[in-house]
This record gives structure tokens, sequence and C-alpha cells, in this order.
């Protein structure tokens, strides 16, 4: 894939890189009928045992004895603190496994150094706090070949390391949605924490990520927006899992309200990118919003905690969109720092 993104205009820096390999290829007698070639990337930033379960996952790929699959690791931290994780694994035969760091922060200059390393057709992402079922692969490549999909898209399932609290039940932050296999997904509903590309798309969506977005997430969005608008073919499949494990520092009411605030952000700047007429009217559709779900709030809370939760996430997300022309002017898509999604 690296030939199809050598003359994108994202910028890439350089890196260092360990692989390491096994010759020995599998019995092409023993379970599988995939015999697609693919990448399988994951962006990591010091999460060294969400990396690690998220390896282990990988490592029960099943149905995948006449592929060729390559793991690739993109460390996000310039000091190379998933590398003594990635050294202590090791990859079924027939499976190769890379490292490399890419040192420029933020997660759109790593996603773009998976597509510059990738020497395949195809590259499935997936995060360092998930971990894919052992059928996630298999049903990618699958829904792939009998679709001729540009990408497939799969579920994303919150698995809580503690009891969630109650009002979180209301709360739609860890909350995704899902679609019949074989059915159409927008771009609205599109992300990079569990999909299936291949060149095309790539070179459809303009060569990479965009850089802008680089610390504040809204990236992949953005990409799959700007492929489909040039006419890829989104498909999901239901069938491919991956579970998401969420902190305790992500089930608290400030982090919920952050991600909503950031979300109105993100899809005003997304949708200006194709229309520059929308600034305003978004941010009075913003206003409009703090002020019907703020008038709300407090007889929701009469109702239930999850009910004023919704609401203040709806302030939260209406306050975003009145600010998204400030977030897009003052540079702060582009700050030096870290988005960790």
């Amino acid at each position: 894939m690296n030939t199809a993104t050598s003359d994108q205009k994202y910028p890439m820096a350089n890196s260092l890189a360990i692989e390491s390999s096994h010759a020995q290829m599998p019995s092409k007698s023993s379970q599988a009928d995939c015999t697609s070639s693919v990448t399988v990337a994951i962006c990591t930033f010091r999460r060294p045992e969400g990396l690690q379960r998220a390896l282990d996952g990988l490592w029960k790929q099943v149905g995948l004895a006449l592929a060729e699959v390559t793991v690739l690791v993109v460390d996000n931290d310039a000091s190379g603190s998933a590398r003594a994780v990635v050294d202590q694994n090791s990859a079924p035969p027939g499976w190769v496994l890379r490292y490399v760091i890419e040192p420029h922060p933020g997660v759109s200059h790593a996603r773009n150094r998976c597509l510059a390393e990738s020497r395949t057709e195809l590259i499935a992402f997936f995060d360092d706090d998930e971990v894919p079922e052992p059928n996630w692969l298999p049903a990618l490549l699958e829904t792939r070949r009998v679709t001729g999909a540009d990408a497939v898209f799969g579920p994303v399932i919150s698995r809580f390391e503690s009891s969630p609290p109650a009002w979180m039940a209301g709360c739609t932050a860890h909350k995704k949605p899902r679609h019949p296999t074989g059915g159409v997904v927008g771009w609205e509903n599109s992300c990079t924490a569990n999909v299936l590309i291949g060149s095309r798309l790539v070179a459809l969506a303009g060569g990479g990520f965009d850089v802008r977005f680089a610390t504040s997430g809204g990236e992949d969005v953005l990409f799959f927006a700007r492929a489909e608008r040039a006419g890829a073919k989104l498909i999901w499949c239901d069938e491919a899992v991956v579970v998401e494990d969420v902190p305790a520092t992500r089930m608290r009411l400030v982090w919920v309200l952050k991600r909503s605030f950031n979300g109105g952000q993100t899809w005003v700047r997304i949708r200006a990118e194709f229309s520059r007429g929308v600034w305003l009217p978004m941010a009075l559709r913003g206003a409009a919003s703090v002020v019907v779900a703020g008038i709300a709030l407090l007889p929701a809370l009469l109702v239930s905690r999850g009910a004023a939760v919704r609401q203040a996430q709806r302030v939260a997300g209406g306050l975003g969109k009145m600010t998204a022309w400030w977030a897009a002017g003052s540079g702060r898509g582009v700050r030096s720092g870290h988005y960790v999604g």
C-alpha cells in the first residue's frame, strides 16, 4: 500500500523499525479459505497492557491458514515505549510482526505511517485498547470478497473494566450503532477503530489522514468522507467484532461531556471541508441545542440522572458546534500533543 501513498500530501517522518518473521508457512489443508495478503495495523501510545491484549486477540484468529498476514505496530511514542511488548511476542507461523516508531505526535501521523509502511493491497485497522474476536479478520476479508467493498467496517462493543455508574445506561458515549452485514455505511458512521480498507480507497481519500486533525481526532471520519464523495463503497460486516476496554477514567461525567464537546467541534470542521458556508448555520444550530437542552436539563434530572446526562451531552455538543470556527482557526488541530481516543 505504500506505493499508493508515495505522492500523498500529508507529511511523514523518518522512524526506526524492527522486524521479525517466521519462514514456515502453514499447511494449506488446515482450515482457511482466505487467500488474501493483508496488513493489520495497530497505532499505540503508552498503552502496553492494552497492546498486549490486542496482540493476544490477533494470535487467536481462526480461518487464516492461507492468508499472508503482517501485523504492524506503529508506536507514536518517540521513546519507543511499546518496543518491549512487541519484543516479547512471536507471530504465528507464516505471519510477520513488524514494529516502527512514528515520532511526530498525533494520530494522523501514526495512521499515515501505517499506510506508508504497509506492503499489501489491504490494511486493517483497530486500536490498542481493543481486542478482536477470533473470527474478526476472516469476516472482514470475506465480506470484502463478496461485496467488492473499498472499506468494510465492523462493530465495536464496549467492555467496562469496572461496573459503570447507573447514569451511564442512558449515555451515548460508549454506544456505537450496528448494521446488517452487507449494508452500506455512510461516512458519518465511519472510523478506524475496526475497518479493512484497500489501496483504492486510500487514493480516493487523497492519500492519507489530514494532519490538521492529528490531536483532535476526527481524521478518520474526514478520510472516509473524502473517499465516499469520490466514489468509495463503504460496507458493514456485523460478524467482525472487536471489544473495546473502557477504563474507569472514561466513565466520568467530565470525560463524557468533553467528548461530546470535541465531537461537536469536529463534526462542523469536517462538514466545513466540503462547504465553507456551514460555519454560521451550524453555530446557530449548536446555540439552539444549548438553549433547548439546557431548559430540559432540570426536568430531566427529576426523571433520572441518565436522562439528565443525555441533555448535558446535547449542551456540550452544541457548545462544540458554536466554537468549531475557533478550533479550526486557532490551529488547535495541529498543536503539539497526542490524541488518545
